[in-house]
């Protein structure tokens, strides 16, 4: 059995990419894709990261646990992936440099980055990526296994 990834990608992969790979992970998980795993990482992450205190509270709240830490982005890592799907058009113009299958999470727009917020504006975004994520996760693992 192959698996499949769903890449997010974000500025620093601590906060959008990182709350966006563990309600993906919780999506997968209970719509019984085992050969999915979502994974997120950053055009200008520091490596090894914990994630924002604000995101790992807004996982919480979903049932969710995240231990992952910040990476940045790599080829490989962009052209292993089954599907990136991106929070911004400049991660977008930065992921395009290494392939062209890249897409915006929210085509109408960017997804703004939350860094320095109070909880409130996290758990929005949470609520926003609960929508986005299930919608185009529905479509892509409709087009692959099921």
């Amino acid at each position: 059995m192959s698996i499949s990834t769903v890449l997010f990608v974000c500025t620093g992969n601590t906060c959008r990419s990182p709350l966006a790979e563990g309600i993906a992970q919780k999506w997968l998980d209970e719509n019984g894709f085992s050969d999915w795993l979502a994974v997120s990482a950053g055009v200008f992450a520091s490596e090894g990261c914990s994630a924002s205190e604000e995101t790992i509270k807004a996982l919480s709240q979903r049932g969710i646990t995240f231990s992952g830490t910040s990476k940045c982005i790599t080829k490989k890592m962009a052209t292993s992936a089954t599907a990136i799907l991106c929070m911004s058009r400049s991660h977008l113009a930065a992921v395009n440099q290494f392939v062209d299958n890249a897409e915006l999470l929210d085509p109408p727009g960017d997804i703004l980055d939350p860094i320095g917020q109070d909880q409130s504006v996290y758990d929005a975004l949470a609520k926003q990526m609960d929508i986005l994520i299930s919608t185009k996760l529905t479509l892509l693992t409709n087009k692959g296994s099921k």
